[in-house]
């Protein structure tokens, strides 16, 4: 039992490290652009855009990943009809490792945000529980989004839309407003001045990897079910 403990507290230490050491980006998308850079041999990009565009989204633009080099990664950005859901549909290679995913971002007049996803990967717990995520198990767009939706309506999210014509640039500061809040809270530190790039502090970090830790174990045992939004 105690090498079983350990060997946990180890894992957590290193964790906690690698979380405090790697910089990331507030903003993680490049100018859009009328073309993904990278070709999507899957074929996931392609379903998934093709649903969202019968449901009445609007592409704003294929913005390729500013994370280097090894970031292989374009986003097609959309945003619903109504302008309550913008939309990131990301595929390519990081590190060589093929990767797929959708983001459905929705945020509230009371400054949280809520976003349904439907791969792991693409959810990071938010260490300041401003940020809801959801992990949807689908095949489709129109599962994803209908359970994004769903959340929404179940939590009474009083949702605050993306002006006409602004909404990559409203995305982009409210993310700011995001990290600013979490710098505040003590759990990231900025890296430049510009406060482009951030890092956790300690304490970010250890919560980051025990949040990240036990809910992705729950929805990992529970196929998203549990729990439902965190």
């Amino acid at each position: 039992m105690w090498i079983a403990i350990g060997l946990m507290v180890a894992m957590v230490a290193f964790l906690t490290a690698v979380a405090r050491l790697e910089k990331r980006m507030v903003w993680p998308y490049g100018n859009p652009e009328g073309q993904p850079q990278f070709s999507d041999t899957s074929g996931y990009s392609a379903r998934w855009m093709a649903d969202a565009l019968k449901a009445g989204f609007f592409l704003l633009g294929w913005a390729p990943d500013l994370k280097g080099p090894r970031y292989k990664v374009s986003y097609a950005l959309m945003i619903s009809p109504q302008r309550d859901c913008f939309v990131a549909i990301g595929f390519g290679t990081v590190f060589n490792t093929p990767i797929a995913g959708t983001w459905v971002y929705t945020f509230a007049m009371d400054g949280r945000m809520f976003y349904s996803a439907d791969n792991q990967s693409c959810i990071e717990t938010d260490v300041s529980r401003n940020w809801r995520s959801q992990l949807v198990k689908t095949f489709t767009f129109t599962g994803l989004l209908q359970r994004h939706r769903d959340l929404l309506k179940h939590r009474g999210v009083p949702i605050r839309a993306f002006t006409a014509g602004r909404e990559i640039e409203e995305l982009k500061g409210l993310r700011k407003e995001h990290f600013q809040l979490l710098l505040h809270q003590g759990l990231i530190t900025f890296t430049d001045v510009s406060a482009t790039h951030w890092r956790y502090t300690l304490r970010g970090a250890l919560k980051r990897v025990v949040l990240d830790y036990s809910i992705g174990l729950l929805r990992a045992i529970t196929f998203g079910r549990i729990p439902r939004s965190f």
